[in-house]
């Protein structure tokens, strides 16, 4: 998993949210960390977003490679260093939680993860959150919405007149959202170790319900059907 400082040009397509103890997790997390180094840095994009990625420090990279680690084994999208470049990582100084991925030209994919989820999220949420990330990965979600924000764009203008046109593109959004979070559900309760299991996912959920009253929340809430939604549909299953 090779550690490099996200894409800013593909921020506009990024899916966003909002371990075992055994010396074999500990060896699998070291590994993913060294494999980056001789990543080729991205392309420089032609656009750059109002708040600019930070490169990862030691402590986020750990932090990120002991979560994500057993997800990428056990889902089979990487097996190791000679895999190749895994995941390109960047770190957005925002305090708020959120987590995205989105396509990079070298790695798996690419990765981004603000301050505040670094902070604020337990162990076993991170986790969960990254399970979520990763369906959209697996299900090519972030290929889906990369062509669906060219169109909005080709389409601004009627999209700024018409909100039910803007509802049909987000729905889709939407459906992603849900699907993203089943994969989830699937892949964490696949996962050995301390048997949380998707009840993280649950956990998760709930804090993104408390917090998603916030103003900062609303954009995000047009694209995401609601944390409390998404939690009714696992609960059977995560309870």
């Amino acid at each position: 998993m090779r550690y490099q400082a996200s894409s800013d040009g593909y921020a506009r397509y990024f899916h966003w949210f909002g371990a075992s103890g055994s010396g074999a997790a500990s060896l699998l997390a070291l590994a993913l960390l060294s494999g980056c180094a001789t990543a080729p840095p991205p392309p420089k994009p032609p656009v750059r977003p109002a708040i600019q990625p930070r490169a990862p420090t030691e402590d986020d990279r750990f932090r990120i490679s002991a979560a994500l680690a057993p997800l990428l084994r056990t889902s089979g999208v990487w097996r190791g260093p000679e895999d190749g470049c895994a995941v390109a990582l960047g770190v957005l100084p925002m305090k708020h939680i959120n987590l995205g991925v989105a396509p990079h030209p070298t790695c798996r994919f690419s990765l981004l993860v603000t301050e505040g989820a670094l902070a604020q999220l337990p162990p076993e949420e991170l986790r969960a959150a990254l399970a979520h990330e990763l369906g959209h990965v697996e299900l090519e979600h972030v290929v889906a919405r990369r062509v669906r924000r060219q169109e909005e764009r080709g389409a601004g203008p009627m999209l700024s007149r018409e909100r039910a046109e803007l509802a049909k593109f987000r729905a889709y959004d939407r459906d992603e959202e849900r699907a993203a979070d089943h994969y989830a559900v699937e892949l964490l309760n696949r996962l050995p170790g301390d048997g949380t299991r998707c009840r993280a996912l649950a956990a998760l959920l709930r804090r993104l319900a408390r917090a998603s009253r916030r103003p900062e929340y609303e954009n995000w809430l047009s694209t995401h059907p609601s944390p409390i939604a998404r939690l009714e549909a696992i609960k059977e299953t995560c309870s």
